[in-house]
């Protein structure tokens, strides 16, 4: 399963590379003292609020994308936490 590998790296860089500067040029998503985690979120929620208003489907493609992939990472590490209990402790 290494394409799950994938995914954490994927979420950075679509954010850096597509819904910040999407949310800069929109003049929205300024969060001064956050943490990386929360500037991700702030800018793609504010990115779809924008995608919206506009009718902006690729950008509202690309939120999509990041919803989906933050519920799939969600999913595995529920997943292995699940697997991890089941199986007890590793000998």
């Amino acid at each position: 399963m290494p394409f799950l590998l994938a995914i954490p790296l994927a979420l950075p860089l679509l954010w850096l590379l597509v819904i910040r500067p999407y949310c800069i040029r929109n003049g929205k998503g300024y969060t001064p003292g956050a943490t990386i985690n929360v500037t991700l979120w702030v800018d793609w929620q504010e990115a779809g609020e924008i995608a919206r208003a506009k009718g902006d489907r690729g950008m509202a493609t690309v939120c999509r994308i990041v919803f989906w992939l933050q519920v799939l990472m969600a999913a595995v590490m529920a997943l292995q936490l699940l697997v991890a209990v089941v199986m007890g402790p590793a000998e």
